[in-house]
């Protein structure tokens, strides 16, 4: 994780950069201090959330049902997304092919400019 100098705070760069300085780096203990706290809040807000939706659905309102379920659901994927950062398992971003993207373009310019 990069620090930048003017705000003093981690960066997320893609996998790649890892890679190409010798190794993905582990989730940092301010990281996951960071994802703890966010996820002591979040849970709590989504099943209040979903509570507060089922009152509104008790009294008519149709659509609060959706959201009646969808709030727990949110909570649930926090919980995943928490336990998966935690172990350091960050989503792969995959290095782009840039000369093969130039190609790409050359070739679209080169279709343009026959039509």
């Amino acid at each position: 994780m990069a620090k930048n100098s003017s705000h003093d705070f981690e960066t997320n760069e893609p996998a790649w950069i890892h890679e190409e300085a010798g190794g993905e780096k582990p989730v940092s203990d301010k990281a996951k201090k960071w994802l703890t706290v966010g996820m002591v809040l979040a849970v709590p807000f989504c099943m209040w959330a979903g509570w507060f939706e089922f009152g509104r659905a008790q009294h008519g309102n149709w659509r609060a049902w959706v959201y009646t379920f969808e709030w727990p659901f949110f909570g649930a994927i926090a919980i995943y997304l928490w336990r998966r950062l935690l172990k350091g398992d960050m989503p792969k971003i995959p290095r782009p092919d840039l000369d093969a993207l130039a190609r790409e373009a050359d070739e679209k310019e080169g279709n343009k400019e026959k039509n």
